[in-house]
């Protein structure tokens, strides 16, 4: 998610104890201790990343936030590896906010793995090297006579042994190692080994506790009614009716905060019961002034692309060779779209939050923390130092909890009450007033040699950018281009691309895969049309372009990217292979496939999807393969899981996931309107993972953005292609 800046390199140290615990983790650079050891071994300052106690069990501190990623379970792992400690012997918390710098809570772009993998290393092998400098004096040999093993050091001259337990007091009085060594690769015991998800049972049997399930104290229950049109205005609101009904406490409203999250003005029912609030809402007469711009509508907004799509993008953005100079020779072009998406989490947006003077203490879910305090404070005129934030594990997020208009509207809504308010967002607000991943088009052209190489291509994007709605029209931020800038893998001597962004007033956000899925899609449908013209095998063309080119920088310094167009080819080779791309195949079955680069995560992907013609234009997914290329792999279970939940997430907006405005109002209101991919929608797959030595990489947004193109592909080949997403609209049906 490019827009978010999740880059947190920097090398942190020190560690921690309390409640009879040697606590290691990272400090902010330069920050000096805060305490010493007590004589009882009480404390041991300052906060930390782990904690060991007398027992001998760990604790590790995640600072990113659980969605159902697992990263509950794959950062504990790099800990407990090289800590040496059985992984049943580990437990999970959320680290509390306030505990790592700012930014380090920050969730997204696939990053936590990626982010957190040394560090977390180094916290380990800290621990470890300060368990057994204690167990090497006590035994008065030198700490290079002593090895760690499952909870224990042990002295390998007499084979004695001493649990971890045991020395956590002894240790913690020790100095901190400047420098320790990390374990080879090649000795890892757990570290690639598949483990189930952390709490796995009580997420089965419902004792998990989420956002939605937390009740502070004295909780009360709200639920709002917003504007239907973005940035309107309330005139007056009618609440009789609503103050009737049992249990309803207050009848309050607030207004909206335009930029950076665009809070919608709201009255909201304050009550004992969920229900009942509910109830009143429902009764509400409310009038507002919806503003000027109350009438825009999907369907002219993909009328404005088509025909600024004939026009010069607004923004250059990446330029290679003399592209334009080539126009006209062998041309071929084509158009694709893509509507707007929602993130239709499972657990629908609630957010808690008790005012009390100038403290402030908040429950849930929440994605970016600190962007989110920031926020609060200033939009609802609080002292940032004043906040208390209690995070919580979140039912799902796909980027919505990146956004938290939510949790300011909590806010304002507790500032007029005197107990903790939940606010309930019901599966309609949802569905009707989420920030939505934008709108595209996509206007591509190639010129070729007629027989077998691209000589030029040109891509024009035209999008509803998010950062028109988190930073204003003017922004410098605006083009949303992953997978068609810079880092656009196919060898191709001359490239122009573009960018035109159309404001459009609904609100806008985040969505998993973010550019590379708005990007793949008509990239990787394009070679394949290309292909197809100039009579190529779609595999043999594609690697043409990929397996003879070397790995290419993108940017300068710390935050240079490196491209590896060689392991996109191996990704697609390998769905190539599993999926018999070279066998004979059945009689009306066809194969689509599609490769991409989630560069940003350091992670490569590929689909191929075969697919069996019932009549024109109705078909079944007979199955599906993928392969992942992310490097060193932490858990193979998690990233299966989340391979196999891209697949669904992606079929859904493949086949039918569409948000549709009129009136500036969104039409869909729940999952009847905008409908998930169903259990037995859910094709057969097998996931293949590259062995690789390379550095962790992400992999939460990786198996998303190349199905569609997949499935448009072996559309293609049986005779028709679709250029717009969802494909039911033009009248491809499955089963």
């Amino acid at each position: 998610m490019k827009k978010i800046k999740i880059d947190r390199r920097h090398f942190i140290k020190i560690s921690s104890l309390s409640s009879g615990a040697l606590a290691i983790g990272f400090m902010v650079p330069g920050l000096k201790e805060l305490g010493t050891l007590s004589d009882d071994c009480e404390f041991f300052q300052p906060g930390a990343y782990l904690k060991i106690d007398k027992k001998g069990k760990v604790t590790v501190f995640v600072a990113k936030q659980e969605s159902g990623q697992g990263v509950d379970t794959a950062l504990p792992m790099i800990v407990a590896e090289e800590l040496d400690v059985d992984f049943k012997d580990v437990n999970s918390e959320i680290a509390p906010y306030g505990t790592m710098k700012e930014g380090e809570h920050d969730t997204g772009g696939s990053q936590s793995v990626l982010d957190m993998y040394n560090r977390l290393r180094k916290a380990g092998a800290i621990a470890k090297a300060m368990l057994i400098s204690a167990a090497a004096d006590i035994w008065k040999i030198p700490a290079s006579s002593c090895a760690a093993d499952m909870g224990e050091v042990v002295n390998t001259v007499t084979m004695k042994r001493i649990k971890y337990g045991d020395l956590v007091c002894l240790a913690a009085k020790l100095p901190i190692p400047e420098t320790v060594v990390l374990k080879n690769p090649k000795d890892f015991k757990l570290i690639g080994k598949s483990e189930k998800r952390a709490g796995l049972t009580n997420i089965l049997t419902g004792k998990t506790k989420y956002g939605i399930d937390l009740k502070p104290e004295g909780t009360v229950y709200a639920i709002a009614v917003r504007c239907p049109v973005l940035d309107g205005t309330l005139v007056s609101v009618d609440d009789a009716a609503a103050k009737r009904i049992p249990g309803v406490l207050k009848v309050v409203s607030y207004k909206g905060t335009g930029a950076p999250m665009h809070v919608r003005a709201g009255v909201a029912v304050i009550a004992t019961s969920t229900w009942a609030a509910m109830k009143a809402a429902g009764m509400l007469n409310i009038t507002w002034d919806e503003g000027k711009n109350n009438k825009e509508s999907t369907e002219q907004l993909f009328k404005t692309f088509a025909s600024k799509a004939k026009e010069t993008p607004a923004i250059p953005v990446y330029k290679k060779g003399d592209a334009a100079s080539l126009s006209g020779k062998n041309e071929i072009a084509a158009t694709y779209a893509e509507p707007f998406l929602a993130h239709a989490t499972m657990e629908p947006m609630n957010f808690i939050a008790s005012v009390k003077g100038d403290g402030c203490e908040l429950w849930g879910g929440l994605q970016l923390p600190d962007w989110a305090v920031n926020t609060i404070a200033k939009d609802c005129g609080l002292k940032k130092e004043n906040i208390k934030v209690n995070l919580s594990a979140m039912g799902g997020a796909f980027g919505r909890r990146l956004h938290f208009d939510f949790a300011i509207e909590a806010v304002r809504i507790a500032q007029q009450f005197d107990k903790p308010v939940k606010l309930l967002w019901q599966r309609t607000d949802d569905t009707m007033f989420s920030p939505y991943r934008p709108a595209n088009y996509h206007a591509l052209k190639a010129n070729t040699d007629g027989k077998s190489k691209i000589f030029s291509w040109e891509h024009h994007v035209l999008g509803t950018p998010v950062a028109y709605k988190t930073e204003g029209t003017d922004t410098k931020n605006a083009p949303e281009m992953d997978g068609a800038d810079a880092g656009f893998c196919y060898d191709i001597p001359n490239i122009n691309t573009g960018y035109t962004g159309v404001d459009f007033n609904i609100n806008l956000g985040w969505l998993r895969s973010v550019d590379i899925c708005v990007n793949t899609f008509p990239v990787e449908s394009f070679v394949d049309e290309i292909a197809k013209q100039l009579k190529q095998d779609p595999l043999a063309f594609r690697l043409s372009m990929l397996e003879n080119r070397a790995d290419f920088k993108i940017g300068e310094g710390p935050g240079a990217m490196t491209q590896s167009p060689k392991r996109v080819a191996g990704v697609l080779k390998k769905v190539a292979e599993k999926i018999g791309w070279n066998e004979p195949r059945k009689a009306n079955h066809y194969i689509g496939l599609a490769t991409h680069s989630f560069i940003f995560a350091k992670s490569y992907a590929a689909h191929a999807i075969e697919i069996e013609m019932l009549e024109p234009k109705k078909f079944r997914i007979v199955r599906v393969v993928a392969a992942i290329d992310c490097g060193t792999v932490i858990n193979p279970d998690g990233l299966l899981n989340q391979m196999q939940g891209g697949l669904a997430f992606a079929l859904t907006q493949t086949l039918k996931g569409e948000i549709t405005i009129s009136d500036s109002r969104v039409l869909q209101d729940g999952f009847f309107s905008y409908e998930l991919l169903r259990y037995d929608e859910m094709p057969p797959v097998e996931i293949h993972v590259i062995e690789s030595t390379e550095e962790p990489g992400g992999v939460g947004e990786v198996g998303v953005s190349t199905v569609a193109p997949a499935l448009c592909n072996a559309l293609a080949a049986a005779g028709e292609r679709p250029r717009s997403l969802p494909i039911r609209n033009e009248g491809f049906r499955w089963v």
